[in-house]
C-alpha cells in the first residue's frame, strides 16, 4: 500500500457517512442539514487531528490548514453534540475492514486481549465512572478500556470502554468473542485476570484457539489446585475434565475430572438448575520458567504438533505488544488528553485516538526503512510517525514526502532490555492546564 492509498480510503469512509447522515446524527432530518462553517466532515477529522492543546487552538489550527473561516468552541461544540453515539466506533471498524489484518504466525492472526484504565477530568455526580481512594471522602474518575490487538499487524482490532466502578473484563472479553471482524484462524491470549470458566468453555466451543495464563497453584482462587501437576520445573500435559453444576459423589471422588460451578457464577453452557449435565474439555496445561527464575502456567487448545513449548512461550511473549500499544496510544497519540467533561465527547476522542494509532501504523508499514551498519536495528518512531500521520490528513502531501518525513524519526530496536514495571500515580490533565 501506498500512504495515499490510505489517506483517500479513509477520506472516501468519511464522504460515504456524510452522504447517509441521518445515520450518524442525534436528530436526522434536523441535525447538518444546513450549510454551516463547520461540517459533519470537518468535526471528524478536527476531534481526530486533537493533540494536547486547548479546544480553541485545537480549532485555530485545524481550520486554518484548511484555509476555512474559524469558528467559535461553542460553535464546534454545538456541533459536535450533533453526532450520535455510533459515528465513531462505525468509522473504527469500517476501516478494519476495508483495509483488513493479514499477517499471522503460522496461519493464525494473533489477537492480545487487555485492558488499562485512563483518567478522565471529574464531573459531579458521575458515580459511574468514580472510584474511591484510600483517603476518606477522595476518590477519583476512570474509564476502563479494553482492547483486542493484533500483535503483528500492531493495530486494534475492537475496543470496549467501560465505566471503571461497574468494569467487568471476562464481560468484554465475551462481546470480543463473539463480534470478531476477523476472518481466519485467530490465537487469542490474555492474561490472568481475563480467565473465566465460562470463558474457558466459550473459547473451546468456538472456532477461535487459545494460549491464556492461568493464576499459580497455591493461590486460593486458581483453577489449577483441583489437578495433580507433576512436581516439576517445566511439563507440558492434556487434561481431560467436564464442568458440572452437581456435587454429587461422582465429583467429590473424583475431584480432578469435574469442575464444579457454583450457582453465584456464569456458566452459559449449563443451567443453574441442571444437575445431570456437564460439558466436556480436553486442553494442554504448560509451566514454563522464565529467565528471571518464576514460573507461569498457560492453557490452550493447540496441538502440540504444531505447537510445542518454545512456540506457546513465543505466542505469550508477543502479547506484551498490546502494553506497550497502551503507553504510546496514551503519551504518544494523546489518549490522556481530553477536550471536554461531557462522558459522550470523551468516548468520541477515545475513538479517535485509536483510529489515528491504527492509521499511523498503517503509514509505517508502507515504508521500508534502509538498511545501515548501525549498532542496533531501527524501527520508525511512533511519537513522530503520529505526527506526521495527524499532518497527513488535513494537509496536501505526495507519498515520497510522507515516506521521507516517516523515515527520518527512528529510533533503536533493543530487544533485550528488561526493567521492572514502575507504578506512578498520574492524575488526568485539567482542562485549564492547556497551552
Amino acid at each position: 500500500m501506498k500512504p495515499s492509498y490510505i489517506k483517500n480510503t479513509f477520506l472516501k469512509t468519511i464522504n460515504f457517512m456524510s452522504s447517509d447522515i441521518e445515520s450518524f446524527v442525534r436528530n436526522p432530518g434536523v441535525d447538518f442539514t444546513r450549510n454551516r462553517k463547520c461540517s459533519f466532515s470537518d468535526i471528524i477529522l478536527c476531534i481526530l487531528s486533537m493533540e494536547s492543546h486547548s479546544t480553541n487552538r485545537e480549532i485555530r489550527r485545524f481550520f486554518q490548514s484548511k484555509n476555512k473561516a474559524l469558528i467559535s468552541g461553542s460553535a464546534f461544540n454545538q456541533q459536535r453534540k450533533k453526532i450520535n453515539d455510533e459515528t465513531f466506533p462505525y468509522l473504527f471498524s469500517a476501516i478494519n475492514q476495508i483495509l483488513p489484518f493479514r499477517k499471522t504466525y503460522k496461519g493464525y492472526h494473533l489477537l492480545a486481549v487487555d485492558g488499562s484504565d485512563v483518567n478522565l477530568p471529574p464531573l459531579k455526580d458521575d458515580v459511574t465512572t468514580f472510584v474511591k481512594s484510600n483517603t476518606a471522602g477522595t476518590g477519583y474518575h476512570q474509564l476502563h478500556l479494553n482492547a483486542v490487538y493484533d500483535v503483528l499487524e500492531e493495530r486494534y482490532v475492537d475496543i470496549l470502554a467501560q465505566p471503571r466502578a461497574f468494569y467487568d473484563e471476562r464481560e468484554a472479553f465475551l462481546k470480543f468473542i463473539s463480534r470478531n471482524p476477523i476472518s481466519g484462524q485467530c490465537i487469542y491470549t490474555a492474561d490472568r485476570g481475563y480467565f473465566s470458566n465460562n470463558i474457558l468453555a466459550y473459547l473451546y466451543s468456538s472456532c477461535f484457539s487459545f494460549v491464556l495464563r492461568m493464576s499459580t497453584p497455591g493461590g486460593s482462587n486458581s483453577f489449577l489446585n483441583r489437578f495433580d501437576l507433576p512436581d516439576a520445573d517445566e511439563f507440558d500435559i492434556t487434561l481431560e475434565f467436564s464442568f458440572t453444576r452437581s456435587r454429587k459423589n461422582i465429583y467429590k471422588n473424583s475431584p480432578s475430572k469435574y469442575v464444579y460451578v457454583r450457582k453465584d457464577r456464569p456458566f452459559d453452557f449449563i443451567d443453574v438448575n441442571d444437575k445431570e449435565s456437564s460439558y466436556p474439555i480436553k486442553v494442554r496445561v504448560v509451566k514454563i520458567l522464565l529467565s528471571s527464575g518464576t514460573s507461569e502456567y498457560l492453557i490452550t487448545d493447540l496441538p502440540k504438533e504444531s505447537f510445542d513449548v518454545d512456540k506457546l512461550k513465543e505466542i505469550y511473549r508477543l502479547r506484551w505488544g498490546i502494553e506497550t500499544s497502551f503507553r504510546h496510544l496514551k503519551y504518544n497519540v494523546g489518549l490522556v488528553y481530553f477536550h471536554s467533561i461531557r462522558r459522550d465527547f470523551i468516548i468520541q476522542e477515545v475513538y479517535a485516538r485509536i483510529i489515528l494509532y491504527n492509521l499511523t501504523r498503517l503509514l509505517i508499514s508502507c515504508v521500508s526503512l534502509p538498511k545501515k551498519n548501525t549498532k542496533y536495528k531501527q524501527k520508525i518512531s511512533i511519537a513522530d510517525a503520529t505526527t506526521t500521520c495527524r499532518d497527513f490528513l488535513i494537509h496536501r502531501f505526495k507519498n515520497d514526502e510522507i515516506e521521507e518525513m516517516l523515515i527520518r524519526y527512528v529510533t533503536a530496536i533493543r530487544p533485550n532490555r528488561s526493567f521492572g514495571r514502575r507504578k506512578i500515580t498520574k492524575r488526568f490533565i485539567p482542562l485549564t492546564n492547556r497551552l
